[in-house]
């Protein structure tokens, strides 16, 4: 995509902006993109316009906002994303227009990933509350998560109202993953609890980008453990 961007770069402008399928969904693209959404295959119209003017939205956020297109693929699955250049965070480099991962989304984040990888060869990887409630209690790293979850209290069962802290805290993050578009909610029917939703590809990305969390987990842990006990 780069040298595609470099032999184009000389004869570029904005034109490609007055095209009548860009007019149409160029605001719902822009919003996503901005706002930090991993945009995939599947995503309809938003999908299709970045795909069909790779070159011109490339140009255009560089040139306007220092930031980088970036496309990357997993599973046959292609998305899109902006990302900052080498020199710096470009200018969206303020505290108003670009937020980091709370730990809580962080940690959400990379229990996705290890259910993703754990279902690597399902064809949707769909989540419910029951299988939750079975990786917070019962994966090789069970412990860790009850410690988080439940506040250091490491037992073999947690009462409603201790679950229901636990999934409060798990949806607000969820509310984020599905911004970035590494989740999608579903409406939750009869058996799925109050939680349903798809790990969609483009997850993989928290592994490029959180290389250090994932390494060192139990430092992790302990962090979000001391801000919880500073509140």
């Amino acid at each position: 995509m780069d040298n595609e961007y470099k032999e184009k770069e000389i004869n570029h402008d904005f034109n490609f902006l007055n095209y009548s399928d860009v007019q149409a969904h160029f605001a719902d693209l822009n919003i996503s993109l901005l706002r930090g959404r991993h945009i995939q295959t599947g995503e309809s119209y938003i999908f299709t316009l970045v795909n069909n003017y790779v070159s011109d939205f490339t140009f255009y956020y560089r040139s306007l906002y220092g930031l980088e297109l970036k496309r990357e693929k997993t599973e046959n699955v292609e998305y899109y994303y902006l990302d900052f250049s080498e020199e710096g965070k470009g200018k969206l480099n303020s505290s108003d227009r670009h937020r980091e991962m709370t730990s809580w989304d962080s940690l959400i984040a990379f229990m996705l990933l290890n259910m993703y990888y754990d279902r690597l060869f399902d064809r949707t990887k769909t989540i419910n509350r029951p299988a939750i409630e079975n990786e917070i209690l019962n994966s090789d790293l069970s412990l860790h998560y009850k410690k988080i979850f439940f506040n250091n209290s490491i037992r073999d069962n947690y009462s409603d109202p201790e679950w229901k802290t636990a999934m409060d805290n798990y949806k607000r993050a969820l509310r984020t993953l599905d911004q970035l578009g590494w989740v999608k909610i579903l409406p939750a029917e009869e058996g799925d609890g109050d939680i349903l939703f798809i790990i969609r590809e483009s997850i993989n990305r928290f592994a490029n980008i959180y290389q250090y969390e994932i390494r060192h987990f139990e430092n992790f842990v302990e962090q979000i453990m001391q801000k919880k006990n500073k509140k």
